[in-house]
């Protein structure tokens, strides 16, 4: 009641910030210390559309129209600043409905982005399948299914990695058909110098950098998983679906 109460007396950013990823990718810390830099309000994740699960399914097979979907969530939709990784996945509908709006889409090596994810769901990465009903993260957030398949976008996977791959891969094809419109950034170049990442950044999407941010550089917003596991261990077989998927985009955004 009460999110209804304030999507309804807020009114949409027309010129807003799109900060746009994969989960896992860095967008939590790179979407805030934009926002303290720059002293613009942030909507960090649509928390009450994370509650329904089924939200990105009623899009996919419009059930639900994009604009409609605005609509019913405008409080999040007026800030400065949105970062919703979820909305990676509508980049044209966006670009459609803010006409005026800038973009910025995070990506992050898949192997490491994909580990990343199941550390985060505690999800071996070298197993055939899975059962969604054997992990307490998936029961506690079941919208967490959803990164675990690729159906809803036409796109048929053997398993639960090659799902991963194929929405990686899918949110990168996006990109490239609407490059014109998004500044991409690599996780991996963030980690080199954060603060002057940042600052370059803001400076790459006009905007004002009025605060310094540099000893809130290091603050931890999510937990942090094992990025030092040799992956091709932890993925085992599954290694060679990755790199069957996604070596042509990587090859085209340069890794």
């Amino acid at each position: 009641m009460k999110h209804k109460i304030l999507s309804t007396l807020s009114v949409l950013k027309k010129d807003p910030v799109f900060i746009l990823g994969n989960q896992k990718s860095g967008t939590t810390i790179i979407a805030n210390l934009i926002a303290q830099a720059t002293k613009k309000s942030l909507t960090s994740d649509f928390k009450s559309a994370i509650k329904n699960s089924s939200l990105q399914l009623e899009l996919d097979f419009n059930l639900l129209s994009f604009n409609d979907f605005v609509q019913r969530y405008r409080y999040e939709f007026s800030k400065d600043l949105i970062k919703e990784p979820f909305l990676s996945y509508y980049i044209p509908q966006l670009i459609e409905t803010f006409p005026k709006a800038k973009f910025i889409l995070i990506v992050r090596n898949p192997f490491q982005n994909i580990r990343s994810i199941l550390n985060r769901l505690e999800i071996p990465g070298d197993l055939e399948n899975i059962n969604f009903n054997d992990y307490d993260e998936i029961k506690k957030t079941p919208v967490w299914k959803l990164a675990l398949q690729s159906n809803m976008f036409g796109l048929k996977s053997s398993n639960y990695i090659e799902s991963m791959a194929n929405r990686w891969n899918y949110v990168v094809n996006s990109y490239l058909s609407n490059s014109n419109n998004i500044v991409i950034v690599k996780y991996e170049e963030f980690l080199q110098n954060k603060a002057d990442f940042i600052q370059k950044l803001i400076k790459d999407i006009n905007l004002d950098y009025v605060q310094d941010i540099k000893y809130k550089t290091e603050i931890q917003y999510q937990k942090k998983g094992n990025s030092d596991v040799d992956l091709s261990i932890f993925f085992g077989d599954n290694y060679k679906k990755i790199e069957r998927i996604c070596k042509t985009n990587m090859n085209k955004i340069g890794y």
